[in-house]
């Protein structure tokens, strides 16, 4: 079914005409964002910072809304091939700005995919998958392996060693530091397991929908997760 595309503004507000990246040949790093799991209320991956020889230099955990065929203000954006520029916000200091994405040709500072067109999806410091984040990609240091009360982990932070907004803007400067002065650079977004394409051609994300098993042993592989903390901290 073919859906004409609209154009809907999600987090910031008259933003400006973004600046022209540089040409590929000058950006010495880029980005990959794997997928690892989307249980429905929230989207974990893994962002992975290479050099120009492909050599991966550090590993941040990521928080997302989970897919909902990236309409507006409740489903990540998606999969496939961005431009992103560094961008100061008036609600959010230095932070990231998607731009552009394969599926639009790269025009009109829009993200285009399945019969949607989005702006203002941001890389910023934010810990968990509330409602607030409606497209964009928070940042962590670690995943928070840890359960609530219902039995679900929620987003990125240790909470029993550091609260999660912290560690939040802890990675960001991290990022900032790395990739900020480049001004622009290219990230690509896919799924660390197999996708499937429907009858249309569309491609979904089929992620696992828990963090254990393959997701927890992903995760682990990257550094990305907690000790636990019951073998830190001895009740008495």
């Amino acid at each position: 079914m073919n859906i004409k595309p609209t154009y809907q503004q999600t987090v910031g507000q008259n933003l400006p005409p973004a600046p022209l990246p540089l040409p590929l040949s000058q950006e010495s790093l880029r980005v990959n964002l794997c997928r690892i799991m989307d249980d429905r209320s929230q989207t974990l991956g893994v962002m992975d910072i290479l050099n120009k020889d492909g050599k991966i230099l550090y590993s941040l955990a990521t928080v997302e809304l989970p897919w909902n065929n990236n309409q507006n203000g409740i489903s990540c954006v998606p999969m496939g091939n961005y431009r992103v520029i560094s961008y100061s916000s008036g609600k959010y200091g230095r932070c990231f700005w998607l731009i552009g994405n394969d599926n639009g040709g790269y025009q009109d500072n829009r993200i285009t995919g399945n019969g949607y067109t989005r702006g203002s999806i941001l890389i910023y410091a934010t810990p968990k998958a509330t409602k607030d984040l409606q497209g964009c990609i928070g940042l962590g240091l670690k995943f928070n392996t840890q359960t609530n009360q219902m039995g679900s982990q929620k987003g990125t932070g240790q909470f029993y060693l550091s609260p999660a907004k912290e560690q939040s803007q802890q990675a960001l400067n991290k990022l900032l530091s790395t990739l900020y002065s480049m001004g622009s650079f290219r990230m690509e977004i896919k799924s660390a397991f197999p996708t499937v394409t429907d009858e249309d051609r569309t491609i979904y994300p089929q992620l696992p929908q828990s963090f254990s098993g393959i997701v927890q042993e992903y995760a682990q592989r990257k550094n990305l997760t907690p000790i636990p903390w019951n073998l830190i901290y001895t009740v008495v």
